[in-house]
């Protein structure tokens, strides 16, 4: 038999995994026993075989390396019945270590990576199964046979503007477009007899594990009816959670996974990022089943590519990492401790601009350089003569190291996706959907080797990238002043120049040197380069511009921003569209009026209470519990007003709302829900929201806050307030 894995997960009775094969024949559901085991080194290891012996595990001594590239040593295996009983058997032999005797190692592999890996099998992979199962594909194929698959979109409407509840009443419900008939009962009648003719592999949900999907089930179930969207009864699901990332509360909401379908959320990050193609490119390389890496981050795909090496390579995985940093003197933290490289724009209009980047440069460094946590400062290696610019640390020159041997292939891949994009149109966006869920892999890895929690991190290493960052960076623009052109901008691996240089033999020159290709982002007809807010120091990522062909690129301004009010999107994206008509600056001042005009156009709509819910209303994240905020700011009054409702936020989660008066000191008063606007709203705060967004893009020109405020006239306020701005 051959065929394909669809999906990977325990068994309902937690012996074994459950495997989805796709096949010439049809689907196919296949259990496997497995009895999970974990490994343990340090203390007294015969004392403890006899204590989790007693317990009811199995336990046999064997050899192997806990770290990478480092000695056999005793470890013990400890095997039991099933995963739930591996965890607290884990924690129990901790806690009996005084969590610093005994080190733990495959404690959190997931069932799927403890069954196919020893086989050599991953997702959407060809193989072929018997007695037992072996791959007839390569993770690392460009062009991979696929099995047939059948999508099906599920749509529906409730009875109330929210996140469904059970006892919201279905208003429509829709497949592939097309709406089901009659009434709630008759819609899901109708749904399940669609599902179970039509049998689609994958089933496709907007905001799906947001309470969508389960709003279905509990609705069904409020009606007498079984609707089962898997190919068998039940889901698997888990709770949702909130978590810090960069500054930021994210809620991530429950999972709901089905048995022998997949089941996707259509609003999530890695779906609308790279589409099925990505997540089934992603799938094969981390050897994550299709349906859990949907809802997982790059991270964690590269996370288990490098777990996965590490295991091929006969290595362990802690379970629980403890890698202090390297002691460093205050002067080596000086040197140590910085980013990539900087050069500050001069704020205002830049004409005839090359942009020029890198392309996926700090993983290329890790490829390039061999980092990884076991290659700096190696032992077999005292006196390698390959140094970290400006840090000295040794890199091995013995072995290639984890990092390089995971990110190499994944560097090369993605632009070998990227070029088949480009000769191969009939398949380019399957091509750009696999490159683009790669470029966050790639993006990823850089910021996990100096993440605290990252299994192979090491601040180390984190320090080194930057470190040959700066060092290419500056070669480069050297080499570019050398051939006539001067460096404008430049972060981290992107120059801006000027001058009408060989650029080509730039990129050439560059890229024998140091092996990384240099690429032209685009020729800029002008570009515009923002002033910091607070100090008028050219602004690092704040920019806009027109290339030579018409197209605009934006970084930075209130209409790419996601909380963006539709007023400030539809006026900041019409001013920069009439701008981008402009060949130089003095065209551009000339149309300054225009864009003006535009703007009072709206202030008067806003003035004269002339704007949609759509045209005010804000979405916010939350970024705390509604009792813990302390000022009663916007964020906070809409939290209550949605709790009124029976709908509480959690940290994270994004709410919509219209400011209705910001002096208010009552939350109902103070924001209004879009579905229940009255009409009221706060004229000055919108307008303001206006001015500010027209200053961002004006401000060149001389027109700041105070002169466009002059320039709009009054401010007058009030319902039926009919503008007389002149």
């Amino acid at each position: 038999m051959r065929g394909w894995i669809t999906d990977c997960h325990p068994s309902d009775d937690d012996q074994g995994v459950v495997l989805w094969l796709r096949t010439a024949e049809g689907h196919m559901r296949v259990q496997r026993p497995l009895r999970p085991s974990f490994l343990v080194a340090g203390g007294d290891l015969k004392t403890l075989a006899r204590d989790v012996e007693g317990c009811g595990a199995q336990a046999s001594m064997q050899r192997a390396r806990t770290r990478l590239a480092g000695p056999m040593v005793d470890v013990l295996r400890v095997s039991v019945e099933g995963f739930q009983q591996m965890t607290r058997l884990a924690r129990t032999v901790d806690r009996w270590g005084s969590y610093r005797d005994h080190e733990l190692y495959n404690v959190d592999l997931s069932p799927s990576q403890r069954f196919m890996l020893p086989r050599g099998l991953f997702p959407f992979g060809l193989m072929e199964a018997d007695a037992d199962m072996r791959s007839l594909d390569s993770p690392l194929r460009l062009s991979y046979p696929l099995p047939p698959l059948r999508t099906m979109m599920i749509d529906h409407v409730i009875s109330r503007p929210f996140d469904p509840r059970p006892d919201d009443v279905l208003k429509s419900i829709s497949v592939d477009g097309v709406p089901l008939k009659g009434d709630e009962e008759g819609m899901l009648r109708e749904l399940s007899h669609m599902v179970e003719e039509g049998d689609p592999d994958i089933i496709m949900v907007d905001r799906g594990d947001k309470g969508r999907t389960s709003h279905l089930f509990d609705r069904a179930r409020s009606l007498g009816l079984d609707l089962c969207m898997g190919r068998e009864a039940g889901v698997r699901s888990g709770p949702g959670k909130s978590y810090n990332s960069y500054g930021r509360t994210v809620y991530k909401p429950p999972a709901l996974k089905l048995k022998g379908r997949i089941h996707l959320d259509t609003s999530s990050f890695m779906y609308s990022e790279g589409g099925l193609g990505g997540l089934i490119e992603l799938s094969r390389l981390s050897g994550l089943p299709l349906q859990d890496l949907s809802r997982l981050s790059p991270g964690t795909a590269i996370s288990a590519m490098q777990s996965d090496h590490a295991l091929r390579g006969g290595n362990l995985l802690r379970w629980k990492k403890n890698v202090p940093e390297d002691f460093k003197s205050v002067s080596q933290l000086v040197v140590c401790d910085r980013g990539g490289m900087i050069h500050q724009p001069s704020p205002g209009v830049h004409e005839d601009v090359l942009e020029m980047d890198f392309a996926s440069m700090y993983p290329s460094i890790i490829s390039r350089f061999n980092i990884s946590p076991e290659t700096l400062e190696c032992d077999c290696c005292p006196s390698s003569e390959d140094m970290v610019p400006g840090l000295g640390y040794r890199i091995c020159r013995k072995r290639r190291g984890l990092l390089p041997a995971v990110l190499g292939p994944l560097v090369e891949r993605r632009r070998a996706f990227k070029h088949m994009a480009r000769t191969d149109p009939a398949r380019a966006e399957l091509h750009r959907q696999r490159s683009k869920l790669l470029k966050w892999v790639l993006v990823t890895c850089f910021g996990y080797t100096g993440y605290r929690n990252a299994r192979f991190g090491r601040i180390e290493c984190h320090e080194a990238i930057t470190a040959y960052g700066r060092e290419i960076m500056l070669s480069t623009a050297e080499m570019a002043s050398d051939r006539g052109m001067r460096v404008i901008h430049g972060i981290v691996d992107s120059l801006w120049l000027q001058g009408r240089g060989d650029h080509e033999a730039l990129a050439e020159e560059v890229k024998a040197r140091y092996g990384i290709p240099l690429e032209v982002e685009g020729r800029y007809r002008w570009i515009v380069f923002l002033p910091n807010l607070h100090n008028g120091a050219g602004a690092l990522n704040r920019y806009y511009g027109v290339f030579e062909d018409g197209e605009m690129k934006i970084r930075g301004l209130a209409a790419r921003k996601r909380d963006c009010v539709g007023c400030v999107r539809d006026f900041q994206t019409r001013a920069l569209d009439s701008l981008s008509r402009a060949r130089d600056q003095s065209e551009m001042e000339e149309m300054v009026p225009e864009v003006l005009d535009m703007l009072r156009s709206w202030t008067e709509k806003v003035y004269s209470g002339e704007v949609s819910a759509e045209d005010i209303t804000l979405v916010r994240r939350t970024s705390k519990m509604m009792g813990e905020y302390r000022q009663f700011n916007d964020s906070r009054a809409a939290a209550e007003v949605l709790a009124s409702f029976g709908h509480e936020p959690l940290p994270g989660q994004s709410m919509a709302y219209i400011i209705r008066d910001s002096a208010a000191r009552k939350a109902s008063r103070k924001v209004s829900l879009p579905e229940f606007w009255d009409g009221v709203y706060d004229r000055e705060r919108y307008v303001d929201m206006l001015v500010r967004s027209a200053e961002e893009i004006l401000i060149p020109f001389g027109w700041d806050r105070d002169r466009i405020r002059s320039f709009i006239g009054p401010q007058r306020s009030g319902p039926g307030f009919q503008s007389v701005i002149s």
